[in-house]
């Protein structure tokens, strides 16, 4: 009850974790004992939180019928599950986060499927404990999860669930929105907050400077010329201007000094077929470049937060569409 009047919520545990952890490695204490201390802190999330089974349980249970059995059972579920990942994989808003092996690919939708089935009321496979170290260090956003959502309505609709079961799954689904998008949002506030403090010229230093821009540049178009899902973009006579251009673009963005004197970004794209897949498959590229160069993890965090904020402006039409 101490915590009820103070509006906590999942980011804000988050926080309090992440300060934790940084303390402890400041402090000196090896990763094996930090992680179990994580670990043992992790069980009083839901009462700080004050989250409660009641409202779960009225969501999964109606009328004497679980949520399972009024979405249409588990083989309903799965066929729901495998028509939503068909649909990721197409869609560009999260494309890149299901280009996996086909194994992987097989291994994700059955843990899926689990995760729903016990969270409709049907038989437990799946440890919700780990859901959150799962996505913690990807790079899931809140866009990314309503793409998310919004396919799996699509699917749910197109399988002839009930409006009433597909609006409780849907109710389950968003209470695990925390789980997934928390590990991005903290790593990307704190990033951000360091940025605000120390101003982007410290960013740029830590990156190299010029010297070291330089060196991230020429690894990131090594990376694109092997990159068959971008490469198309960056062919013919002027890729050197285009890497010119960019890499100018990006020093100006990141901190440095620049001679950027390209055009618009929402001009120089409007012509090319981009979409948010070419956004995240170049700046995975990128976070590639900056640490094989030798950046650390925090910097290519602070960096990706700086980056993400062109992304609205190089998919401007792509938007508009």
């Amino acid at each position: 009850t101490i915590h009820k009047s103070l509006g906590i919520n999942d980011y804000h545990f988050d926080c309090f974790m992440g300060d934790l952890n940084r303390a402890m490695m400041g402090a000196g204490h090896p990763e094996s004992l930090i992680d179990e201390v994580l670990v043992a802190l992790e069980p009083v999330r839901a009462d700080v939180l004050g989250h409660s089974r009641d409202a779960m349980d009225g969501v999964v249970m109606k009328d004497g019928q679980c949520l399972l059995d009024r979405f249409g059972g588990d083989q309903n579920v799965e066929a729901v599950v495998e028509n939503m990942f068909d649909r990721c994989v197409e869609d560009p808003r999260v494309r890149f986060h299901f280009e996996r092996a086909k194994a992987k690919q097989r291994q994700i939708r059955r843990k899926f499927c689990n995760y729903l089935t016990g969270c409709f009321g049907g038989q437990v496979s799946y440890d919700l404990a780990d859901l959150r170290p799962a996505h913690y260090n990807g790079n899931i956003t809140d866009y990314h999860f309503d793409a998310m959502v919004d396919l799996f309505k699509t699917s749910a609709s197109h399988m002839g669930v009930e409006q009433g079961g597909m609006y409780d799954a849907l109710i389950l689904l968003n209470r695990s929105r925390a789980d997934i998008t928390t590990g991005c949002a903290v790593r990307m506030e704190l990033a951000k907050k360091k940025n605000q403090l120390e101003g982007a010229d410290q960013l740029f230093q830590r990156l190299g400077g010029l010297e070291g821009m330089m060196a991230i540049m020429d690894r990131q178009f090594e990376c694109i010329e092997r990159d068959k899902r971008l490469n198309m973009f960056f062919e013919g006579t002027k890729m050197q201007a285009i890497k010119r251009s960019v890499t100018d673009y990006l020093i100006m963005t990141l901190g440095g000094p620049s001679d950027y004197i390209g055009r618009p970004l929402a001009e120089a794209h409007a012509v090319l077929q981009i979409t948010d897949y070419h956004f995240d498959c170049f700046m995975q590229d990128l976070q590639r470049a900056m640490r094989d160069v030798g950046s650390d993890g925090e910097t290519v965090d602070e960096a990706t937060v700086v980056l993400e904020l062109i992304r609205k402006k190089v998919l401007q039409v792509h938007y508009g569409k």
